[in-house]
C-alpha cells in the first residue's frame, strides 16, 4: 500500500494498492511502447544498480551503512522506497494476501504465454514445471485457446491442481 509519493509523481497516491515488478517500466521507451518487449531502457532488471536511479543513493542503511535495493524493489523488508514505474497500480478491493504472488510469478509465466509464446488457438503446448510460474503460463495457454496443455512435473502432487489451470495432460519424467 502506497504510502508516501515523492516530487513529480502523478499516477501514484497514498493509500493506493500496488504490486512490486522488478521488470519496470518507464512507459517512455522503444520498449516500453513495444508489443514485443518490456525490457525497459531504464528499469530494466539490474543486479548491480542498488541505489535509486535520480540520486544514486540508497534508501536504507543499518549502523550507518548503506542497504543496496535488490532488483529495484527491495521487498525483502517491511516498507520499501521504489521508482514509481516499479509497481502496478491493482484493484482496491484485491485481497492483498492473494494478490501478492501476480507481481512475479504469474505476472512471468502468463506473460511469457501470452505475449512471448503467443499460442494460436487449437495449438498444442508444453509447460515444464508447475509452480506458480508454470501454472500461470498453463492458464495463459488455455486463455489464449490451446487444446491439449501437456503439464511435465516430478512432482505428482501437482497434478491435480494443474487441471484448474487448463493442463488436459500430465507428464511425470520420473514415469518414463
Amino acid at each position: 500500500i502506497v504510502e508516501s509519493v515523492g516530487e513529480g509523481v502523478t499516477e501514484l497516491k497514498p493509500g493506493d494498492k500496488v504490486l512490486p515488478i522488478f521488470t519496470g517500466e518507464c512507459g517512455q521507451c522503444r520498449h516500453c511502447k513495444s508489443e514485443e518487449s518490456n525490457m525497459c531502457d531504464l528499469l530494466r532488471i539490474n543486479t548491480d544498480r542498488g541505489t535509486m536511479l535520480n540520486d544514486g543513493k540508497t534508501r536504507f542503511s543499518k549502523d550507518g551503512k548503506p542497504i543496496y535495493h535488490f532488483l529495484g524493489t527491495s521487498t525483502f523488508s517491511e516498507y520499501t522506497v521504489v521508482h514509481s514505474g516499479c509497481v502496478a497500480k491493482i484493484n482496491p478491493d484485491a485481497p492483498l494476501d492473494k494478490v501478492c504472488v501476480l507481481s512475479c510469478g504469474i505476472s512471468t509465466g502468463m506473460g511469457a504465454t501470452l505475449n512471448v509464446a503467443k499460442p494460436k488457438k487449437g495449438m498444442s503446448v508444453a509447460v515444464f514445471g508447475l509452480g506458480a510460474v508454470g501454472l500461470a503460463a498453463a492458464e495463459g495457454a488455455r486463455i489464449a485457446g490451446a487444446s491439449r496443455i501437456i503439464g511435465i512435473d516430478l512432482n505428482a502432487s501437482r497434478a491435480n491442481e494443474a487441471k484448474k489451470f487448463g493442463v488436459t495432460e500430465f507428464v511425470n519424467p520420473k514415469d518414463h
